[in-house]
């Protein structure tokens, strides 16, 4: 976190470059018609000293994403964070993305 000339910290937002993101495929949710690609994008913080992670929903030509809701030592933890959550806590997540 950057600070202003007071020494009041200032938020700055977390923009990684593209080039250092990794996404994989985690699966798909789906309920009747409606199907959603479910992706897990990782990149290193170096300023936090770890992982971030965010989850991508894709259906055809829309795209949600969460804001950074992991931060972890390491790809697997954030992998296996991801694995804790069920297919109704991710249709939540979802949910609360489309408005």
């Amino acid at each position: 976190m950057a600070a202003e000339a007071g020494g009041t910290p200032k938020s700055s937002r977390f923009d990684p470059p593209l080039s250092d993101i990794r996404a994989r495929q985690m699966g798909e949710l789906a309920r009747g018609e409606n199907r959603w690609d479910v992706l897990l994008e990782t990149v290193k913080d170096a300023e936090m000293g770890g992982i971030r992670g965010r989850i991508h929903f894709v259906s055809g030509n829309t795209h949600r994403l969460s804001g950074w809701v992991f931060l972890e030592w390491a790809d697997k933890d954030v992998e296996e964070r991801f694995g804790e959550f069920s297919a109704q806590e991710l249709w939540s997540l979802l949910d609360s993305l489309s408005g």
